[in-house]
């Protein structure tokens, strides 16, 4: 079934639903009354040690905020890399905040990113759960790619990585150990956006 089959049938139970997701306590569902005013510190939703662990001990961040969007990567390289020494570990963080408007909700807003992102892609994604309140994944050759949705938060996550083989050839990291490590990332991510208080974001 495509991704956007299903985000249609989920957008109908979500907006039947709203009155009902306001009363249990979940304002990201709540077209009049977005969870996030702004986004939250990006870099700040994996912690450094766990950055360490998975992506490389000395890893560099950089980023970059706008009103609405933001980014965060994590990069770790070891350019005296021999064998089957890791040579580059990264982490992508994009994230999008989506306002409700007089035609949809911010939550909305985020699901139907998350659609378009979904069908732009050249890759197949599919559903997950466990990570924030809608989540797809992608695994490829070079990588593994998560869209979560939380709340009226649309956060586009890709981790890579390639070794050095005996003979100083360039491969790609291992894809099962690809998976492993973003499955952890991104439920990192998905756990601190989820706990973080909106008010933290304001300023």
């Amino acid at each position: 079934m495509k991704i956007s089959t299903v985000l249609r049938r989920v957008a109908v139970t979500a907006s039947l639903s709203l009155l009902a997701a306001g009363c249990a306590g979940n304002p990201g569902l709540d077209p009049e009354n977005d969870r996030f005013k702004a986004l939250p510190p990006l870099c700040d939703l994996v912690s450094p040690t766990t950055a360490g662990q998975l992506v490389g001990a000395s890893f560099k961040t950089d980023t970059i905020t706008v009103e609405t969007g933001g980014y965060c990567s994590w990069t770790y390289r070891d350019l005296e890399s021999e064998g089957t020494r890791p040579l580059e570990r990264k982490l992508s963080l994009h994230a999008g905040l989506h306002r409700s408007n007089d035609a949809m909700s911010g939550a909305d807003g985020a699901l139907a990113e998350l659609d378009r992102l979904s069908e732009d892609s050249p890759n197949g994604f599919e559903r997950v759960l466990g990570f924030g309140e809608y989540a797809v994944r992608s695994t490829t050759g070079d990588g593994v790619d998560y869209i979560i949705v939380v709340g009226n938060l649309n956060l586009k996550m890709g981790f890579t990585g390639c070794d050095v083989d005996a003979a100083g050839n360039t491969t790609p990291i291992p894809r099962e150990q690809a998976a492993e490590k973003a499955q952890i990332l991104a439920r990192e991510i998905a756990a601190t956006t989820t706990k973080f208080r909106p008010e933290e974001a304001d300023g």
